[in-house]
């Protein structure tokens, strides 16, 4: 039987936006046999949208890392995790739906729905009888993330596994050779950016078909005419109905004298991409990539992949558009890593940034933003480039 402990820690504050924050929740998952002088830990990092402590992450997944490598297997709730929760009708919306359709939709169309899926399927019926099946970008509904939380894509989902590993890691004696951090899509971009801003703590950071940047279309998505998001459902018919929709973000690149404008500083301290951000280090990548995986480019993967070979021991599993293997489970993920690479999974010395009290400066089009860590914290700020 395997342990769960939750751990509640006071977050990193948002030094970007000031919005005030929420505790974050953690879930350790022990291995079955107990913790022994080669237990290491491993960062499970969950995807937008579900939760650490889902049925799946909590029952399925964890538990099975965790006996499989000895390892304290740890979900977080990071900063906007709780991605759609519910979906907001604004006015621009109806003005939009009804002026370029000819409608006469209102709020109180919507009144009856109890679920986001009633909401598209009111609109969806409402524009099929127009002859339509798919929206103009103009009419998306707006997706709010939940505990007034926003879209910080990946800053601070980064910083907050990071507070949580420094916490375990005092909390527990680990062997501390062993460091990892897993995740697919939004969840592999967050264990990329862990290994950006910490390049001395993790042994391999294991990463199939992760975001390399920023994307705007998820950061200011109401501004551009491109969806962060696309839902679809099946109608009576079997037909199927795309609905694009935004995220209800406070970011905005029309506005430059904004302080919610989303610079190239932002965007860069978010990359994977830029090369002057990367020092030498023991951390092993394993990058797992499909051509066609449809969520994320795999041309920014191969420049990601190009810069990460000069400083780190990498490992790129490109797939080719049409193979199998292009979208595997997390347990067929790992159980692949481990038939070929199970010895690599463990870095010579067990320094830590946490450890090593390292401080990290990012420079960033003008602006340095500064990781510093002690035995159990990591603290950011951001200064003009040059001064301390």
């Amino acid at each position: 039987m395997n342990e769960s402990v939750k751990l509640v820690l006071e977050p990193h504050p948002d030094i970007e936006l000031g919005v005030e924050r929420k505790e974050i929740e953690a879930f350790l998952t022990m291995p079955a046999r107990g913790i022994t002088p080669d237990t290491g830990v491993i960062m499970v990092v969950n995807g937008l949208g579900e939760p650490a402590n889902s049925d799946y992450q909590q029952n399925v997944l964890r538990p099975y890392l965790a006996d499989k490598l000895n390892c304290i297997a740890v979900g977080v709730n990071y900063f906007g995790v709780y991605r759609n929760s519910q979906i907001q009708i604004r006015p621009s919306f109806l003005y939009n739906i009804n002026r370029i359709y000819g409608l006469n939709l209102s709020m109180e169309s919507f009144a009856g729905a109890q679920n986001g899926v009633e909401i598209y399927r009111i609109i969806a019926e409402a524009v099929l009888a127009k002859g339509v099946t798919s929206l103009d970008l103009r009419c998306q509904p707006h997706l709010i993330t939940g505990k007034d939380e926003y879209q910080s894509w990946g800053f601070l989902p980064a910083i907050d596994c990071l507070q949580v590993l420094g916490e375990v890691l005092q909390k527990y004696d680990l062997n501390k050779h062993r460091i990892l951090a897993l995740g697919k899509h939004y969840g592999g971009y967050i264990a990329l950016l862990m290994g950006k801003y910490a390049p001395h703590t993790f042994s391999a950071v294991i990463d199939c078909n992760g975001y390399s940047r920023a994307e705007l279309k998820h950061i200011v998505s109401g501004e551009l005419m491109e969806p962060d998001y696309m839902f679809s459902f099946n109608l009576n018919n079997d037909m199927k109905f795309y609905i694009a929709s935004a995220c209800n973000n406070p970011w905005t690149i029309e506005d430059e004298s904004s302080p919610q404008y989303f610079s190239d500083s932002h965007r860069m301290i978010r990359s994977l991409l830029y090369e002057k951000h990367r020092v030498q280090s023991g951390t092993c990548y394993y990058i797992y990539h499909s051509e066609d995986n449809g969520m994320t480019s795999i041309y920014d993967k191969d420049r990601c992949v190009e810069i990460l070979q000069r400083y780190n021991t990498v490992f790129y599993n490109r797939i080719p558009a049409g193979e199998k293997e292009a979208e595997p489970t997390d347990i067929e993920l790992f159980d692949r890593l481990l038939a070929k690479h199970r010895e690599n999974l463990q870095k010579p010395d067990d320094d830590t940034d946490f450890s090593l009290n390292s401080s990290h400066t990012f420079e960033c089009n003008g602006q340095d933003y500064i990781f510093s860590y002690d035995d159990r914290k990591v603290q950011v700020k951001i200064s003009p480039s040059g001064e301390i």
